[in-house]
């Protein structure tokens, strides 16, 4: 009978513990709700696009051997991003996190990428939420401003955009390290500290923008942690960063080199993209005409200067929070947006989903700035002015997602909004070119050598559409002037090998090869192509060897 009234109690217990946890949770659970399934149901028609052919084919449709693999998990650490060569990013979570879309879906099917995409936004959503609370940011107002920034149409490609992802996983990791760090500083548990310091690393692996969290995780204990000064018992912090920064940069070093270091980080990139720093405001406070690919405007900068100004004044005259605490949200802006700054890509002067971490520490600001008062319980009027934003928003997202549905759609679309970049005519032109419509990607193709006539890519794109409607003495010519341009083209070389094999020219056709394995010893093609001139002229011991190199690259 004691046992009986002993398991009751417990029973009981329970049940309260229960019954005050959500009592107590009640004014954050509803929100969360709100938050996570807003943003996914305003991205719920992504999951019928399809790929973009902008860095998706480049990143999944060509690698998706390695990827439909999962024993290659490992060897994500050891790869980079799968762009083009000459680019060199590392990003083994965004590789993984392809990896198990195409594990749980059963092959490479793009709504289960998407579906990925739009959760992770749910989440990110949350765990801002969380955030902003946990920066005392009223509930109301904390509710309202995560909606409007996860609605926000300057982030749609981040969500609509297939190769995003690494930004979604670099957002996601960061805010949750952020917030373990936060627990870790206010209840003292080592638990935490732990979950801090792997969500960090993992943030790492996302994107090598999170080399700077660390700096910002420090700003935060002297701006907002009670105990004001440096504990010896931090060190231990230190030390785990150091270890994950080590980690991470020896693996990285493996994968791509020092390419980034030496070639691509400089401060020429630095100073050319600065005005991607006002114009990311302009962007963020009047969200109106958001190119697929943005370009610099003297007009954008200028405007955005003038909000520079307008933020350094109510950085000084506003008294809702302490100048600390306001200089805190700025740095989270400039710390997460320098990285990208340090490297420039050719033909594109910056892209909109590199400000989706960022942002949030300008948000933040302007959390901190607005009057209390207006979100109050009597008073409606902020409330009210933010529900009309958010509404009009998500109106403006809604469609402009849309223009992520098909290659065609896409590059329409990037055409139209900026007529005079080459690089999408060229790559307008290899959609049309895989759609067999040969004649219309040479036109494409010789759009962008007119606006760019040292293109050596789109010579070489061209080239392989003369050889496809049989004008093998424009396609000669092509490739060569690829050549000429670009001597370190391993496709161009491949191409005119080919050429010379079909004309029955093994020997030169080899001799291209040759060159082009030179170049880049990973191309599998090459080997194939090689392999075969091989046989061709009898050489089947030479040949054995490249069809297996040809298998092993394949396969790996």
């Amino acid at each position: 009978m004691m046992n009986y009234l002993t398991v009751n109690k417990e029973e009981l217990c329970s049940k309260h513990i229960l019954l005050t946890f959500l009592k107590n949770k009640k004014d954050t659970i509803l929100p969360l709700i709100i938050v996570f399934c807003l943003p996914v149901l305003l991205y719920l028609q992504t999951l019928s696009f399809g790929f973009t052919y902008a860095d998706d084919n480049d990143i999944i449709i060509n690698n998706i051997t390695f990827l439909s693999n999962f024993r290659n998990a490992p060897q994500a650490f050891l790869k980079d991003a799968f762009l083009e060569k000459g680019i060199h990013l590392y990003r083994p979570m965004q590789t993984l996190s392809y990896m198990a879309d195409i594990r749980l879906s059963g092959g490479n099917n793009t709504w289960m990428y998407h579906l990925t995409n739009i959760l992770l936004l749910g989440l990110i959503a949350c765990l801002l939420f969380l955030l902003f609370r946990k920066f005392l940011v009223p509930l109301k107002l904390a509710l309202l401003s995560t909606l409007v920034y996860c609605v926000h149409p300057l982030f749609t490609s981040s969500i609509a955009w297939i190769p995003a992802r690494g930004d979604l996983l670099l957002t996601f990791f960061s805010l949750l390290s952020f917030l373990f760090f936060i627990e870790h500083l206010q209840k003292k548990k080592v638990i935490y500290l732990f979950l801090h310091w792997l969500t960090f690393t993992l943030a790492l692996f996302c994107k090598e923008t999170a080399v700077a969290l660390p700096l910002l995780f420090i700003i935060y204990y002297f701006t907002f942690s009670s105990e004001k000064r440096f504990e010896k018992k931090y060190i231990l912090n230190i030390v785990l960063y150091a270890v994950s920064g080590l980690c991470w940069f020896w693996l990285r070093s493996i994968a791509i080199g020092n390419f980034s270091i030496q070639n691509e980080v400089k401060l020429i990139p630095l100073i050319s993209n600065i005005q991607t720093i006002p114009e990311s405001l302009v962007m963020f406070f009047l969200p109106f005409n958001i190119k697929q690919i943005p370009s610099f405007s003297l007009f954008k900068t200028l405007i955005g200067l003038g909000i520079i100004i307008m933020i350094v004044v109510l950085f000084f005259i506003n008294k809702e929070r302490s100048k600390k605490e306001k200089i805190f949200c700025l740095c989270w802006f400039l710390f997460l947006l320098l990285p990208t700054l340090l490297y420039k890509t050719e033909y594109i002067d910056y892209l909109s989903h590199r400000f989706f971490i960022p942002l949030i520490g300008l948000l933040l600001f302007i959390l901190f700035i607005l009057p209390k008062k207006w979100f109050e319980k009597e008073n409606y009027k902020g409330s009210w002015l933010m529900i009309a934003v958010l509404i009009i928003l998500s109106s403006v997202t809604f469609v402009k997602s849309r223009s992520y549905s098909d290659p065609m759609t896409y590059y329409n679309l990037a055409i139209w909004q900026s007529p005079d970049n080459a690089l999408m005519y060229n790559n307008r032109g290899y959609v049309k070119f895989n759609m067999n419509d040969f004649q219309e990607a040479i036109n494409d193709y010789t759009k962008a050598i007119e606006l760019n006539p040292n293109f050596s890519l789109a010579y070489n794109n061209r080239g392989l559409a003369y050889s496809s409607i049989g004008d093998l003495e424009s396609a000669i010519k092509e490739f060569d002037k690829a050549i000429t341009l670009n001597p370190n083209s391993a496709l161009a070389y491949i191409n005119r090998g080919n050429i010379y094999c079909n004309e029955g020219n093994n020997e030169m056709g080899i001799k291209y090869y040759n060159k082009a394995i030179g170049l880049n010893a990973n191309d599998a093609g090459a080997y194939c192509n090689r392999g075969l001139a091989f046989k061709a002229k009898g050489m089947l011991k030479e040949a054995e060897q490249d069809f297996k190199m040809y298998e092993k690259l394949k396969n790996n």
